[in-house]
């Protein structure tokens, strides 16, 4: 199935084209962390997410990402939804740490 996103909900009436362009991009973040959209109930959940990849190793921004500048892009992505199948917090844990687990013991 292919990835899909929709911003529509988003309040975008002053975004520049690199926001909507970084809109257009941000379903493959979604999908690292195992999150479909992004509301008031989910924003604190997917800050969490962003910040134990970060604690882990993972990074899956170009570059770290400073955690203010990342509550103000949730904020500005609140009604994002993408098709991204949701999982809860502890199998997203898990699945990490499991792969994590696989990539320290093909390094022994």
């Amino acid at each position: 199935m292919a990835i899909s996103y929709d911003y529509t909900q988003c309040d975008d009436r002053d975004w520049k084209e690199e926001d909507h362009k970084n809109a257009s991009q941000f379903c493959w973040s979604m999908m690292a962390i195992d999150m479909n959209e992004i509301s008031e109930k989910t924003h604190a959940e997917i800050h969490f997410r962003f910040r134990f990849l970060e604690k882990i190793g993972i990074n899956i921004f170009t570059k770290p990402i400073d955690q203010r500048q990342l509550g103000n892009q949730l904020r500005r992505l609140r009604g994002y939804k993408t098709n991204v199948k949701f999982l809860p917090r502890f199998k997203f844990i898990r699945r990490h740490v499991k792969s994590l687990e696989i990539s320290v013991e093909n390094n022994i």
